[in-house]
């Protein structure tokens, strides 16, 4: 049975779009004018806040009419807010970026405020929560010494050992200093895929962004990166979705897409991949080649309908939602291997999940344990 889209779910997708089409915002005008079915605002600005998509819902619906004054002054907010909050954060980030550097540390910022003004075109229209920044593996201890020297703390500094020794399965350190939190990543997938590290450094280019050059990935690994993403984080968030979408739309033609294709094949992410890309043909009309977004997906209408659930419906159980999302691994010997390290993870990721202090004399306790708990812990 297919997933039912009410009015108010059909005006987030067409319009968390950076420049919908003509016939994408008649179609939008059109259910916002339609009688029978009035459309509840409330409800449209809660599932936009829940998305992340507010600041690209109020860029398009200040051109439409039908739509309540109150609603968009709303919207304008979270606009105004998301601009103030994305410009002063990515001064930090140069900052940050420009210090590493000066050390001999070769520091590439991911996504947040720079991606919101680069590939949006707007700092505006992509709220961003972290700092994420990528260093190589060998630079972290120099890292770490670094944030700690300018006034930053590690967030769960006394779990690091254990965050370390499960790099398949973690890949950042967090650090904060009251205003700002850093997530350090030395590699940008884990546990679902295995990706060198070095991979991430190769074919780099260089980005100017406010008069800096800053080291940036290549189209193809920053567009293979942000698709993991989306699976990592079954493809919640809705803005995860359309950073993705617009990444496409505004590099398509320079995306070596043969070159992606052979990533995903070499990487065993080949499923993923082109789920993804027909997902945001279909949700999003992100201009993905023709002959990727037909492309036949087993399993492709079911797993469309859980992505639009988790999209508009709150829920606490999210880790369980990975379950359906297994099937998108290349093999069924993969999927065996992520549901059973899901089960019987290694004991430093057991006492990541649950909190648990170096030498925990419940760590076994909890290990045990684990199978029931991940039925029934809610986070």
């Amino acid at each position: 049975m297919a997933y039912h889209l009410t009015p108010e779910k059909k005006l987030i997708l067409f319009l968390s779009r950076v420049n919908p089409s003509p016939h994408t915002m008649k179609t939008a005008e059109h259910l916002l004018k339609e009688s029978t079915h009035p459309i509840d605002f409330t409800a449209l600005k809660d599932l936009a806040d829940m998305n992340g998509v507010s600041s690209l819902l109020y860029q398009n619906v200040r051109t439409l009419n039908g739509v309540p004054e109150e609603i968009v002054d709303k919207l304008k907010n979270v606009y105004l807010c998301t601009m103030r909050t994305n410009i002063v954060k990515a001064k930090e980030i140069l900052r940050i970026v420009s210090l590493l550097n000066a050390e001999g540390v070769n520091a590439m910022p991911l996504k947040g405020p720079i991606a919101s003004d680069v590939i949006f075109g707007d700092p505006g229209l992509y709220p961003s929560s972290d700092i994420d920044i990528l260093v190589r593996p060998s630079e972290l201890e120099m890292t770490k010494e670094i944030l700690l020297k300018i006034g930053y703390r590690e967030i769960d500094e006394v779990l690091e050992r254990d965050t370390l020794s499960a790099r398949d399965s973690r890949y950042t350190l967090t650090f904060g200093n009251g205003t700002y939190v850093i997530e350090i990543h030395w590699n940008l997938v884990f546990r679902y895929f295995n990706i060198p590290p070095a991979f991430w450094w190769e074919d780099t280019g260089v980005l100017e962004y406010e008069v800096t050059k800053i080291p940036a990935l290549s189209k193809e690994r920053y567009l293979l990166y942000t698709l993991f993403r989306l699976y990592c984080h079954r493809f919640v968030p809705l803005k995860f979705l359309v950073l993705s979408a617009e990444l496409i739309n505004k590099y398509g033609k320079e995306i070596r897409w043969d070159q992606l294709l052979a990533f995903a094949e070499q990487y065993r992410m080949s499923r993923v991949v082109y789920f993804i890309l027909k997902l945001l043909d279909e949700l999003l009309g992100a201009n993905i080649p023709e002959e990727l977004a037909d492309r036949k997906i087993f399993g492709y209408e079911f797993l469309k309908k859980v992505t639009l659930s988790g999209l508009f419906h709150r829920t606490t159980r999210i880790h369980l939602r990975m379950v359906p999302y297994t099937i998108l691994q290349d093999t069924p010997l993969d999927m065996l291997r992520i549901l059973v390290r899901r089960v019987f993870p290694t004991t430093g990721e057991i006492r990541l999940r649950y909190g648990l202090p170096p030498n925990s004399k419940r760590l076994f306790l909890y290990y045990f344990l684990n199978p029931l708990l991940l039925l029934l812990r809610r986070r």
